[in-house]
């Protein structure tokens, strides 16, 4: 059943009151923003908590959340003052944050070492748009996990599943606080050939690599790039080459490039 909210004060929309105020850290929910991301919080994994939708949508999501969760139901200009910015997508979503967030030993060791394998790694990823950019690609190309540093934003922030279009929600990823340890186990132990993305002419050009069945693409932040001890654990450097007076891309940009190469061929 819908349940109408009428005040900004109603205890049961807490959850959704003052966003831009609030990183949601150190909180057990997260917030997707928009029918489309709303609707893939409820096609994956992840626990509901509610689901507020203004009035001309609230119907609809009852009737795609039925007894999962609450649906509450207020007017454009209410959902505005409880968010706390202007807000015209319609519908929001709380999900559930995991209990623990996994280690890459956890997740890798689930996969067998004759099996394929494509992993996208981000030492220390700092901008949540250009994360949440990095993980729609992973996630529309078929990379099996993406793997985080210590250093990297939280892929659960409201700015991140707003521009992966939900993809972080439907895609394992895992994180390491002993980056430099899990790095080496990376070729070491589960035998994956790590490449670094680089600006530099000298690096190998990127459509004439060849890529083996498991391979780790190792994408660095917007202005600095890998760090330097990052970069001397990679097997190979690989770079896209570009036209004066260009020298670089957007990250979130060159990641849907270098990961469309990494995964062609693979099936879906």
């Amino acid at each position: 059943m819908i349940q109408r909210i009428e005040s900004l004060d109603d205890p049961r929309i807490a959850g959704y009151r003052n966003l831009p105020d609030r990183t949601l850290r150190g909180e057990n929910i997260f917030l997707a923003e928009g029918k489309l991301v709303a609707l893939r919080l409820l096609d994956s994994s992840y626990p509901v908590e509610s689901v507020l939708a203004a009035d001309e949508h609230a119907d609809e999501m009852a009737q795609i959340v039925a007894d999962r969760a609450p649906v509450f139901a207020a007017s454009e200009e209410l959902i505005q003052q409880i968010v706390g910015y202007p807000f015209h997508r319609g519908v929001l979503a709380l999900g559930r944050r995991p209990a623990q967030t996994p280690t890459w030993a956890e997740v890798l060791d689930q996969f067998s070492l004759t099996q394929p394998l494509r992993l996208a790694v981000l030492p220390a990823i700092n901008q949540p748009e250009n994360l949440g950019l990095i993980f729609r690609s992973a996630t529309a190309l078929g990379v099996d996990v993406v793997l985080l540093g210590p250093q990297t934003v939280d892929p659960l922030s409201r700015r991140s599943i707003r521009l992966s279009m939900g993809g972080v929600l439907h895609i394992r990823w895992a994180r390491t606080e002993h980056l430099v340890h899990d790095l080496r186990q990376l070729g070491d132990r589960w035998q994956v050939l790590r490449a670094a993305a680089v600006v530099d002419p000298e690096a190998t050009p990127l459509e004439e690599f060849s890529w083996p069945q498991r391979a780790a693409l190792l994408l660095g932040n917007e202005f600095e790039g890998l760090p330097p001890y990052v970069e001397r654990l990679c097997d190979v450097r690989l770079t896209i080459p570009m036209r004066h007076p260009m020298d670089s891309l957007n990250v979130g940009v060159a990641a849907g490039i270098f990961l469309y190469r990494m995964c062609s061929g693979k099936p879906f």
